[in-house]
């Protein structure tokens, strides 16, 4: 068996310090490798969740406040708007309080609502059927249909209390609504008030022929031609004609000349009706306790 020579004992040996020279150095260089390699991943880790993450000092996004309700929109609120249904604000006479005779309550509170046009709303009271109403408090105009009423009625004061009243009662017993009935000529202004205020009243037909039947009767009174008791001029307070009266009771007249002597004359305890002729050469009429004289028919 041959045996190896010094020399290559030698030569192997350097080779082999030469390998693990080598090796030391690639394993070196792979640990660096390696360490830089993760060093990259932390930071890009790192960056990547300081991207990711939201910043919690941001404030959460809020919704715009809504405007307060404006039913009418005229733009006042309703909580500030004192008419919230009607963008022009007329004005409008507040809730009225009425204390009503309903037959099954004798004094029944109703409300009469401001309503449309200026026009009050009975529709609350007109279901309770009451026969008569008193206000609560006096009623004075606010509404321009209101104002048109109170000149319509020609009253002295400013209220428009008895109007309301007129208005809430529907009793089918009322004077006004007889048949045949004439309006006064101070009537004929309150019921036309009335109507201003109330044209659905139940019975307003009825209260249109009283005031037409009235009406007549004051043109003839503005003739001359319909008076009552007293004494008067023939040709210049009243018409010569025939004239009759109605239901007497101790009913006296005269016709009387220039002088004051009378012509001629009559007295009843009583009677269905009365008939006079008045002559145009009459020179006065006069008449007591017989009501009112009207054209005979």
């Amino acid at each position: 068996m041959a045996r190896s020579q010094p020399h290559d004992t030698l030569a192997r040996t350097i080779r082999l310090h030469r390998a693990v020279r080598a090796s030391g150095a690639l394993l070196t260089t792979a640990l660096l490798a390696t360490m830089l390699t993760g060093c990259g991943d932390e930071k890009r880790s790192t960056a990547t969740s300081a991207t990711a993450s939201p910043s919690t000092s941001a404030s959460p996004s809020t919704s715009p406040t809504p405007p307060p309700p404006d039913r009418d929109g005229d733009g006042v609120p309703d909580s500030s708007d004192s008419y919230p249904d009607d963008p022009k604000n007329t004005p409008q006479q507040p809730s009225v309080s009425l204390e009503c005779d309903t037959g099954n309550d004798w004094s029944a509170l109703l409300t009469v609502h401001p309503g449309k046009d200026g026009r009050p709303d009975f529709s609350e009271v007109w279901a309770a059927k009451p026969t008569s109403c008193d206000a609560q408090a006096e009623i004075y105009p606010v509404t321009d249909t209101e104002k048109a009423a109170l000149k319509t009625s020609k009253y002295d004061g400013g209220d428009i209390t008895t109007l309301y009243e007129m208005c809430a009662a529907v009793d089918p017993e009322d004077t006004y609504l007889e048949a045949g009935f004439a309006a006064s000529s101070e009537q004929i202004p309150e019921i036309n008030a009335a109507l201003l205020l109330c044209p659905s009243y139940r019975y307003a037909k009825k209260w249109r022929e009283t005031v037409k039947r009235g009406q007549v009767d004051a043109d003839l009174a503005a003739q001359g031609r319909i008076f009552g008791e007293g004494t008067f001029r023939v040709g210049k307070e009243i018409k010569p004609g025939t004239y009759v009266t109605t239901d007497v009771d101790g009913c006296y007249w005269e016709r009387q000349n220039s002088s004051g002597d009378t012509i001629d004359n009559y007295f009843t305890n009583g009677a269905r009706r009365v008939q006079v002729t008045i002559r145009s050469s009459d020179y006065a009429f006069s008449s007591q306790n017989c009501g009112e004289w009207r054209p005979a028919r």
